[in-house]
């Protein structure tokens, strides 16, 4: 009876001093530290990262589901092997996240359906895991929002998380094009991010074409351009359909 009223004690303590999940798995805990014969200084390093362990597994999935992203679309997921048209050393040195540190941008470019959008989404939940804070959106989602929010008497854009995210991806740029005002309203949001925090396109049009994206405008797309490519990792993918591959399959299944 002792021993539970001082287990009891302990987890309570534990609860008082700000713990969340040890007290709930604390005989658990015990077990492994006596099953492994952990010296003091191991026991309580085992009671801290358990702790640790599970903030870090519920930011990380709350950040998840806040950021927009597909959490079936990983880069562990992704099949270099058939998409060879991916420069794989490029990648896994993005997948470290140092650009997301340093505030560089990402441009994957390619014809639709090579991957762009799942090499995105896999390099974003890589940052969350690493402690940024991602926002996805596709091109159309966030004009829109960017319309209704310039249209907006509260003007506080700056708080907007394609504002202030550490790293926000912008996916399939290019598959409309753009008039002045939504141009310049995109504009807005990249000089104002440039240097501030990463930025993640994807686009099925290549640099060259961009001017013809943004409303024809020659002197915005520089604009753009100039302040995404500065710091800037670009990938450009020349390779076949997934979609495709997938269609093939099922024709050659049927």
């Amino acid at each position: 009876m002792s021993a539970v009223v001082d287990l009891d004690r302990t987890r309570h303590l534990l609860e008082e001093t700000g713990f969340e999940h040890v007290p709930h798995v604390l005989p658990e805990v015990l077990e492994r530290g006596v099953k492994e014969k952990l010296p003091l200084n191991g026991f309580l390093d085992l009671v801290c990262t358990t702790e640790r362990d599970f903030r870090e597994e519920r930011r990380v999935r709350t950040s998840l589901k806040l950021s927009g992203l597909s959490t079936a679309k990983t880069l562990d997921s992704f099949d270099f092997a058939f998409q060879r048209g991916v420069d794989r050393g490029k990648v896994e040195l993005l997948a470290t996240c140092e650009f997301a540190r340093r505030r560089e941008n990402v441009l994957l470019l390619g014809p639709p359906g090579v991957g762009k959008t799942h090499l995105a989404t896999g390099l974003g939940t890589r940052a969350i895991q690493n402690g940024f804070s991602v926002t996805f959106m596709s091109a159309d989602e966030l004009v829109e929002q960017l319309r209704r929010d310039d249209a907006s008497a509260n003007r506080r854009s700056r708080r907007r998380k394609y504002m202030s995210s550490s790293v926000l991806i912008i996916d399939e740029l290019g598959f409309q094009a753009l008039d002045r005002r939504d141009a310049h309203l995109l504009f807005k949001v990249i000089s104002y991010r440039y240097e501030r925090g990463s930025t993640i396109i994807t686009s099925n049009k290549s640099i060259r074409e961009w001017p013809e994206m943004l409303a024809g405008d020659d002197a915005l797309a520089t604009a753009i351009l100039d302040r995404i490519l500065h710091h800037c990792h670009v990938l450009n993918i020349d390779g076949r359909s997934f979609r495709l591959r997938e269609i093939e399959r099922q024709l050659g299944d049927g």
